[in-house]
């Protein structure tokens, strides 16, 4: 019964890879060729605002702080989660620069390990209500 259900999940498993693979292949990602990728300085200075903006919004300390979502009435801490949504732009525009500017690796990773300091700030949800900093 058991070596069953193992099979009925590795062929679902399978069957769910084989879709992706098929997705992928019928929607590439569109490559942007080296001549008309854009200048990376004006968009680095919109992302390097965009942390400024975060961090004199979100004390990086206070989120820091916050290890367990669950409050006495039972909701987010709404800190966190306003942090988390303000993130979102900030990643946005990291792959933006990776994409479709002539941005180079060296500042690129730079970057990256910017969003990544913030990110770990506002933490990842582990084992449903506790917060990972380390991640």
């Amino acid at each position: 019964m058991n070596e069953m259900h193992i099979d009925r999940a590795s062929e679902e498993q399978k069957q769910q890879e084989e879709r992706y693979a098929q997705w992928m292949a019928d929607h590439p990602e569109a490559k942007i060729s080296e001549e008309n990728l854009r200048e990376c300085e004006p968009e680095i200075a919109k992302f390097e605002e965009l942390i400024t903006s975060f961090e004199s919004t979100y004390s990086l300390e206070e989120l820091l702080s916050i290890t367990d979502l669950a409050s006495k009435e039972g909701q987010r801490n709404p800190l966190r989660e306003q942090a988390k949504v303000a993130l979102n732009p900030i990643f946005e525009m990291l792959t933006t620069l990776k994409k479709e500017t002539n941005i180079s690796l060296e500042k690129c990773e730079e970057l990256k390990e910017e969003y990544k300091r913030l990110s770990r700030a506002v933490g990842m949800t582990i084992e449903g209500d506790k917060i990972d900093h380390s991640r």
